[in-house]
């Protein structure tokens, strides 16, 4: 799989912003104010922004102190993806604000279960939106992965019901219309899809994972506010990380809520979802 340095461009341009005030000696020393100001403009958002500021406060040099700060905030989070295979089917729903990419992660993640060996079914959920169900169909037929699709008149929660029913899969992942987080009427109907298959398997859904676009900036915390009313999240995958990602949003989701990061897509082929690598992250601040 080729690989693709994440968020360099985001990281390059805040080392690059510290760098333009240093001192005379070619220290980067920045004072509180300084250094904050850098930070809130790099999307960390003002509190997290003014905490980091003062707690690398005197240091020899910023940028050694800013990274092995990030790092402290960073690495407790990485989670890899993992399947308990006694609970087939293995129920993921995956659920996102609209634009944020969740019919392509869907495809990535059936792909990555698939190169592992489980046998894997897609569940087209998004019945608001035909083209969705056109889209992950032929996301299915490339990976050679099941789909299930509705029927006249199925509602979203009626077609995870009965692919849960009918799979033989230890697999199913459950692609979700997007909803904005502050629509009821929607927030409502992804609350039904858990109930329902709670009906089949009280444990199920077994994973719930939030798909947040890299870059949208701070708006990705009120996201998470939100669908946490609705059910517990198991994990966060990342997309749009190859793009001038806004990374400081991406370091307060992990500094406010501690939700483990699952991987990162990195691209549009089913084969760009890499685990969330804390070194790739920070990669542009030291080079």
């Amino acid at each position: 799989m080729l690989s693709i340095p994440l968020s360099v461009s985001f990281f390059r341009k805040l080392k690059s912003a510290i760098c333009g005030i240093m001192g005379r000696d070619g220290v980067a020393r920045v004072g509180d104010c300084d250094l904050e100001d850098i930070l809130i403009e790099a999307d960390f958002g003002c509190a997290l922004a003014s905490k980091i500021a003062k707690e690398v406060r005197g240091a020899d040099n910023i940028i050694p102190a800013l990274k092995a700060k990030l790092e402290r905030i960073l690495l407790p989070l990485f989670k890899e993806i993992e399947v308990d295979s006694s609970k087939a089917p293995y129920v993921m729903v995956l659920s996102g604000v609209n634009g944020s990419g969740k019919t392509t992660t869907v495809a990535k993640l059936a792909f990555l279960l698939k190169n592992r060996g489980f046998s894997v079914g897609v569940v087209a959920c998004d019945t608001f939106r035909a083209a969705a169900t056109e889209q992950l169909s032929e996301w299915a037929s490339r990976i050679g992965c099941d789909i299930f699709t509705a029927g006249d008149r199925q509602d979203p929660a009626s077609v995870a019901f009965d692919a849960m029913r009918s799979s033989k899969c230890d697999v199913l992942i459950i692609d979700t219309a997007g909803r904005l987080h502050n629509n009821a009427d929607l927030m409502n109907e992804l609350a039904k899809i858990h109930r329902v298959v709670a009906k089949l398997d009280p444990t199920a859904p077994h994973m719930n994972i939030l798909v947040i676009d890299a870059t949208t900036g701070q708006n990705v915390i009120e996201q998470i506010k939100e669908f946490s009313k609705v059910h517990q999240i198991s994990g966060l995958i990342i997309s749009k990380m190859d793009g001038s990602a806004k990374g400081g949003a991406i370091v307060n989701v992990a500094n406010e809520f501690q939700i483990p990061i699952l991987g990162v897509g990195t691209g549009e082929s089913e084969d760009r979802l890499e685990p969330f690598s804390v070194d790739k992250f920070l990669r542009g601040l030291v080079e």
